[in-house]
């Protein structure tokens, strides 16, 4: 019976695993795709800075929500990360 539940809480553990992996691999790719919409509203701006900053001035509530919604979302990525760290080392002791 010990080996059944041991070998469940691996398999537990694997899926685990591979989940928060693909988490990780999503935000990583969602923060790249990010960075380049940042760089081209960037370069419109250059373009056109009167209507950049009135734009920014215009959108700046959105921007403020968008910032902290960002560090939420990196709170989330540095804890995944740590579970995935927590996890292999659980792997390791099962084994």
């Amino acid at each position: 019976m010990k080996t059944l539940r041991h070998n469940n809480r691996k398999y537990y553990l694997r899926k685990r695993l591979q989940i928060t992996e693909n988490f990780i691999e999503n935000y990583i790719s969602i923060e790249r795709d990010d960075e380049i919409s940042k760089k081209a509203i960037k370069a419109i701006n250059k373009e056109n800075p009167i209507l950049g900053f009135i734009y920014g001035i215009w959108l700046l509530p959105i921007k403020i929500i968008c910032f902290f919604r960002d560090k939420i979302w990196q709170n989330r990525y540095r804890k995944t990360c740590k579970e995935v760290e927590i996890i292999k080392k659980e792997l390791e002791s099962c084994e």
